[in-house]
């Protein structure tokens, strides 16, 4: 059962069900108790959003109309069906009520209609457990209305492959079908190509684990949340921060603000672009940058700053297109400090704006 055993036969608000979804740990579950825990909702059973427990409606397509299991022949019930989080989407029960209480064209409850529901695509692993990787939603909506037999498509993975070959093949299809029409988030795209091994994703979670910031559960032992996750990935993968600088900087971060769950990607990038600057000699002065307590010029800096600021004072009114080159001047100037007008027009130009932008962003900074 996914409830923690204080919690079995207590009835949920909705603040802890949706916390418990969100939170579950990646590994396959059993549609039946994912469905058991949102019924475990009192608001919502007395907003009468569910069909009674224990009734069926197993005649809502008929016999004929349903794909039998290749191999037993019988008909397949999403009551059998088990999810993979390991590649899905994380369960958000806002999005899953407000299809439960979504009306028809004569505004009458939508229930589970077949035409908008289509058929829910499911796999069936070698070892003969029935998977659905893509139609998670739609499936939970069919049991919790009540609707047991629906439509598939089925497909059977060869029985020589490994549990592995089975994740990887679902996760490329899921996001081949998802994905490339941009209906995922850059994190969940990050997290299903860990599934079916891409490289890139696989060197992202690398530098994540490094970090120690956590996104979508795939990084494990830490506490810290990272925000902005696509301009992290892009720091990595297209502007060429180097994965050290990066690390360093956000043990920096994590360091000087370390009562904040949520870290802004946006500062480790901004504070990673200025030590590769730094450790590359491309600017006519040197600092101490570690990222270690005692040997790390920065940190003093830091910690001194984060007890009167919150990270959101270094990203707000970025300049377009240079988000990141406007927190690294930021930070050299306002949390590092004592760069003169001649080393701040310096940094400027190496980061990359041009003189208009450095004329606007040391004289905003004198000014302040």
């Amino acid at each position: 059962m996914l409830l923690p055993p204080n919690l079995y036969g207590q009835e949920l608000n909705f603040k802890d069900a949706s916390d418990l979804l969100k939170n579950l740990e990646l590994k396959s579950y059993y549609l039946r108790d994912i469905v058991h825990l949102i019924r475990s909702i009192s608001s919502l059973e007395k907003q009468g959003l569910f069909a009674t427990q224990g009734v069926w409606n197993d005649e809502y397509f008929k016999d004929e109309e349903l794909i039998k299991h290749p191999v037993t022949g019988e008909k397949i019930s999403l009551w059998d069906v088990k999810v993979d989080l390991t590649y899905q989407r994380l369960i958000n029960l806002k999005h899953l009520v407000d299809h439960l209480k979504a009306t028809d064209i004569n505004n009458q409850p939508l229930q589970y209609d077949k035409m908008c529901a289509g058929s829910i695509d499911i796999a069936i692993r070698p070892e003969g457990d029935l998977y659905v990787w893509d139609g998670l939603r739609r499936s939970l909506i069919a049991l919790l209305k009540g609707v047991r037999y629906v439509l598939f498509s089925v497909v059977q993975h060869p029985g020589h492959y490994s549990e592995k070959q089975c994740r990887a093949k679902e996760a490329f299809a899921f996001k081949k079908r998802n994905g490339d029409n941009e209906a995922m988030s850059r994190e969940e795209l990050y997290k299903s190509g860990l599934a079916f091994l891409n490289a890139k994703d696989i060197l992202t979670k690398e530098v994540l684990t490094e970090t120690k910031i956590d996104v979508l559960k795939t990084i494990d032992g830490t506490d810290k949340t990272l925000s902005g996750f696509a301009e992290f990935e892009d720091s990595i993968h297209k502007n060429k921060i180097e994965p050290i600088h990066l690390v360093t900087a956000s043990r920096i971060v994590r360091t000087s603000w370390k009562d904040d769950s949520t870290i802004s990607s946006y500062v480790i990038c901004g504070l990673g672009k200025y030590i590769q600057l730094l450790d590359v000699g491309a600017l006519s002065w040197n600092i101490n940058v570690t990222g270690e307590e005692a040997s790390c010029d920065f940190i003093p800096k830091f910690k001194e700053y984060a007890q009167n600021h919150n990270m959101s004072v270094l990203t707000k009114n970025r300049l377009s297109n240079f988000g990141i080159e406007t927190i690294s001047f930021r930070i050299a100037t306002n949390v590092i400090g004592n760069l003169s007008n001649i080393q701040q027009y310096e940094l400027a130009e190496k980061l990359g704006f041009d003189e208009e932008a450095q004329k606007q962003l040391v004289t905003t900074n004198n000014i302040k």
